[in-house]
């Protein structure tokens, strides 16, 4: 069996779908998750829900919006300063063209 209670892994996107999912099930398996989010409302009824299925998970949220760089600079910046490894960065987006 892998010990990932070492492992930070940052989702962004974590607030639907596929990154709610991966949220949940890599701190099931005990990986120090950290939410990158927009909506930090929707992140917490995210944080709520896994922490009430799972109350020993390693999970935090952290405001980041990817169409801003300002946004990634400050949250690079705090999650730097938290002084914890990045061992895997999930990103999760959904990219809409129109012609």
């Amino acid at each position: 069996m892998t010990c990932y209670h070492c492992v930070i892994h940052v989702i962004a996107g974590a607030t639907s779908g596929i990154g709610v999912e991966t949220a949940r099930v890599l701190a099931l398996r005990g990986v120090h998750v950290v939410m990158g989010i927009r909506n930090m409302a929707a992140g917490a009824e995210i944080k709520e829900t896994i922490l009430r299925d799972n109350p020993t998970a390693k999970i935090g949220m952290m405001e980041l919006d990817l169409s801003s760089l300002e946004s990634v600079r400050k949250f690079a910046a705090q999650f730097k300063s938290c002084g914890l490894p990045l061992n895997i960065l999930v990103y999760v987006t959904t990219v809409i063209c129109t012609f």
